[in-house]
């Protein structure tokens, strides 16, 4: 795939996508010292943690890409050593952060779950600036054609020229992601203003601004990655991505621990059991719209705007659920 280059000087060459990353990362670190010092945390944490998350999440994604995709390596070494072609599974670069936060956790003067909840936002902010820059690398592209004229330019769709030389123009679903992270982040700082002060029963303030970044952003990647043409499969399943089996699990996990705090908090109520059906049939919605549009190709604005409605009602209901567990409510 292409890749403009953006500065060419002797032997250096910067790319117009490594520029966009590298704005999107510095974004998202003064985001995370602002929210850091309003939280009375350590900024020194965040220092540290950033560029940690970085070296951590790398490698990360790139062996989750490896074990998705073998055929594209000669071997896991090989996969985590020499980045100059493949790709990476963004899933790994949650895990990266969240082993950085625990690492750096004794030199912040709150809890670790404090430090996720000023990282949220600004996370959002890089994830939207990454999926941006894949614009510049001719990524930003899916298996959905876009053959109606008037809708063949952003956001809704981007151009690449194919192997005979025409221009083909598809859904581009990294640029969507972008304007739907930029979304999130602002939504997010938001959550963290208006809710930072506000107890669960349990008395925990902590790590709720962190767990609606996971929720949010999993629901956006259990519809988008859908309409991936590189989607990352595991072996055993060539039915729901990686990417998607990973989303669905950090809801779930989410909603259990919001579930066990409200039960505790006020007892077992009716509306325990009816969020729970509720996420059920979303998920059971999730499922059904991705048969659909993997056997019906024709199907994808319909599939794709039901699987949608579905994901956002799946992460309204673990949202519910979190507000039976605080104290003002």
């Amino acid at each position: 795939m292409s890749n403009p280059i953006a500065v060419y000087s002797g032997d250096t060459v910067l790319y117009w996508s490594s520029i966009i990353i590298t704005l999107g990362l510095l974004a998202a670190l003064f985001m995370t010292l602002s929210l850091q010092r309003t939280n009375k945390g350590s900024t020194a944490a965040v220092w540290l943690m950033l560029p940690l998350a970085v070296i951590l999440s790398v490698p990360l994604c790139r062996a989750l890409h490896w074990y998705c995709h073998r055929e594209q390596y000669v071997g896991f070494l090989q996969a985590v050593t020499d980045y100059s072609s493949g790709s990476y599974v963004f899933a790994g670069a949650l895990l990266g952060a969240f082993l950085a936060a625990l690492i750096v956790s004794p030199l912040n003067t709150r809890s670790t779950a404090s430090l996720l909840d000023a990282f949220a936002p600004g996370a959002a902010l890089a994830i939207a600036f990454i999926r941006l820059s894949s614009l510049f690398n001719s990524s930003c592209l899916s298996k959905i054609a876009v053959t109606t004229p008037i809708l063949q330019h952003l956001p809704l769709a981007a151009g690449y020229v194919d192997a005979s030389g025409q221009v083909e123009y598809r859904f581009a679903t990294f640029f969507f992601h972008f304007l739907v992270m930029l979304l999130l982040c602002r939504v997010l700082l938001g959550f963290f203003f208006a809710r930072r002060n506000v107890p669960m029963a349990s008395g925990s303030r902590d790590g709720n601004a962190a767990r609606m970044f996971l929720v949010f952003y999993s629901a956006s990647e259990l519809v988008l990655d859908s309409t991936r043409y590189d989607s990352s499969y595991l072996p055993i399943n060539g039915f729901i991505s990686f990417v998607q089996i990973v989303s669905a699990a950090c809801i779930l996990g989410v909603l259990i621990y919001y579930s066990v705090h409200s039960v505790r908090a006020n007892g077992f109520r009716w509306y325990h059991p009816a969020l729970w059906l509720l996420w059920l049939l979303t998920v059971a919605g999730v499922g059904i719209t991705e048969y659909l549009v993997q056997r019906h190709g024709d199907w994808y604005l319909s599939c794709y705007g039901a699987m949608g409605l579905a994901c956002v009602l799946m992460a309204g209901v673990v949202y519910r659920m979190y507000l039976t567990c605080c104290e003002e409510d």
